[in-house]
């Protein structure tokens, strides 16, 4: 979360803003970060800097897998690593392995 903070905030300070109100995060449920966590770590990351106070909202990402057999796309969570159609376990991750700053609100 630190390096998020550092990130936002010297991106909103190039940019010449003033405050930080809104952190956009998006974060994969395959990326082994808690939601939670980051919540708990951005308040006190926060402190004496532009997002002092800025709201955090995270959307998570699906984990997107794609089945080298037959080429669906499918929920890897959902179908326990397995491909719900030819049910082969060779498949390559597409999504959900990610920590993105999707967005900002700044003033």
């Amino acid at each position: 979360m630190q390096n998020i903070v550092e990130t936002v905030e010297y991106y909103s300070r190039k940019n010449n803003a003033e405050k930080v109100l809104t952190v956009i995060l998006e974060i994969g449920k395959l990326s082994g970060v808690v939601p939670t966590a980051l919540e708990f770590c951005f308040d006190v990351c926060v402190k004496g800097t532009l997002l002092q106070g800025a709201k955090l909202e995270i959307k998570q990402v699906n984990s997107l897998g794609l089945c080298k057999v037959c080429r669906k796309e499918f929920d890897l969570l959902e179908n326990e690593f397995s491909c719900p159609i030819c049910k082969e376990k060779d498949w390559e991750i597409l999504s959900g392995k990610e920590i993105i700053i999707k967005g900002l609100e700044v003033i």
